[in-house]
């Protein structure tokens, strides 16, 4: 039997691919940081049984070319540059990693929130540029402790930032679709609420959502005005959430206070709009970039991809309905 082979589109450290090489063989780019490019994957993606997909999307012409491909493997816990409705018509399993940006994410998101209601960007840049200003009494910043977090979307990282959240003194809220059960309500000290009572009552709200066709712009300029003022917004979830105007309009005209981004509509592109705004902190789609978390989500990719090449059920399946052709 010939050994089966899986496409790396980018370059991962070559000291991960290891433990698989006895079994599979690996084709990837050389250089570090190198991504083949998706015409290129497109003319070599017939050749092969598993996919790893980053930052390269996939989609129905991709996948009618793969005349071999048993499983794609996305690189991330979100699958929306990948077809998986198509994928699932084609009895091809997609994976993702779902556990291992769980908490390197709700850390990132405590950190936007911290940065933005206590303003660190702006001080840090005025130091900067030596100008010390300091004021006796302002409403400029909010203290986090006492404060009320409000959750919308509460699995895994929802549920971690509620955790630490917790730990800094806040009183957390939430909202999901499906609510939670009340012994993990419990666990959590956490309050289901309403989506719009969510809004109304919350002196931050960080959003958890996956990202779907429906829930495209959930906040915009009517979410964000039932809002308090006071209020900031944090978003470390999907950019296509988020009606980034409308985002940069609430916070010119002080619908709301302020606001974390870790991603965008259109990345690499940021709205302009928020580029110049001293009440919005953004970083660009980096909450899993910590050396550990690529890591371990590079190993639980390929521990999904290879399962189902050697025949077996992954735990990181999102499209269960085709397991009948594992």
């Amino acid at each position: 039997m010939s050994t089966q082979k899986i496409l790396i589109s980018k370059n991962v450290p070559r000291e991960h691919l290891i433990p698989y090489e006895k079994e599979f063989e690996f084709t990837l780019p050389r250089e570090n940081g190198g991504v083949f490019s998706y015409d290129y994957i497109l003319e070599q993606i017939p050749e092969f049984d598993g996919y790893l997909a980053i930052d390269v999307i996939a989609d129905k012409p991709l996948f009618n070319a793969a005349k071999k491909l048993k499983a794609i493997a996305n690189y991330g816990v979100g699958y929306d540059k990948i077809d998986w409705e198509y994928a699932t018509e084609l009895g091809i399993p997609v994976l993702n990693t779902p556990t291992q940006v769980t908490e390197t994410t709700a850390e990132l998101t405590i950190a936007l929130m911290m940065a933005v209601m206590r303003s660190i960007p702006r001080y840090d840049k005025e130091v900067r540029q030596k100008i010390w200003k300091t004021l006796l009494f302002s409403d400029e910043n909010t203290l986090i402790h006492g404060s009320i977090l409000g959750i919308i979307g509460f699995g895994r990282i929802g549920k971690a930032v509620c955790r630490k959240a917790r730990g800094l003194g806040m009183d957390v809220i939430y909202y999901d679709k499906f609510r939670s059960p009340k012994e993990v309500e419990e666990e959590y000290g956490v309050t289901y609420k309403s989506f719009d009572e969510v809004l109304a009552e919350s002196d931050c709200v960080s959003l958890h959502t996956p990202y779907t066709p429906e829930n495209f712009h959930m906040f915009n300029a009517e979410t964000f005005a039932k809002m308090k003022p006071s209020a900031y917004f944090i978003n470390a979830a999907r950019g296509k959430l988020v009606d980034e105007p409308a985002l940069c309009e609430a916070l010119k005209t002080g619908v709301i206070k302020g606001a974390g981004l870790d991603v965008f509509e259109e990345e690499p592109t940021v709205y302009e709009g928020l580029l110049s705004l001293d009440n919005a902190v953004l970083t660009p789609h980096v909450a899993s970039q910590t050396m550990r978390s690529r890591i371990a989500m590079c190993h639980e990719a390929l521990e999904g991809l290879t399962a189902v090449l050697r025949g077996q059920i992954p735990p990181n399946i999102v499209n269960p309905t085709v397991l009948s052709s594992i």
